[in-house]
């Protein structure tokens, strides 16, 4: 639970930290001005990405009532995160760990999304079966009518 706890707090750390990791380690460990444009770019996505996905993270009732987040969100977190660090080290498996920070990247996302929706749409019916449930004290004491009963109001036309 305390390993959980603290991947939602790095969430939020981890929105400029890992940015700044990739340009940090392109200029330790790639060295060159060549590539650094698209690389500046791609972190800025990623800052964005990074920053979608832990508010998405935080909608979710379970999370915030925990404070803490679900074993396969920390799974999916945590292999997302490390494959981000290993291509920031830019070596011979840096488009290993690129392709890996994509795919991860994205099945994070779709997790999360996934059990938001699937949180979301349970508190719904929920609170709809609860609403349901109840009835009013006045329709409840009043007899059943069949629809042939009742009162009839005939309007009659007549011409001017």
């Amino acid at each position: 639970m305390m390993l959980r706890r603290a991947l939602l707090r790095w969430q939020l750390f981890a929105v400029p930290v890992l940015p700044l990791w990739l340009l940090v380690g392109f200029g330790v460990f790639a060295g060159g001005a060549s590539g650094f444009f698209l690389l500046f770019l791609a972190a800025g996505a990623l800052f964005v990405f990074l920053a979608v996905l832990a508010g998405v993270t935080r909608l979710r009732p379970v999370v915030r009532q925990t404070r803490a987040l679900a074993a396969w969100d920390a799974a999916a977190t945590l292999a997302f995160h490390l494959a981000v660090v290993g291509l920031g080290f830019f070596g011979a498996t840096g488009v290993a760990f690129g392709v890996a920070a994509v795919l991860l990247g994205l099945a994070t996302f779709w997790l999360t999304i996934g059990e938001l929706t699937r949180e979301w749409r349970d508190r719904v019916s929920g609170a709809v079966a609860r609403a349901s449930a109840r009835t009013s004290p006045v329709a409840a004491s009043r007899p059943r009518r069949r629809p042939d009963e009742g009162d009839t109001i005939i309007v009659h036309e007549t011409d001017h």
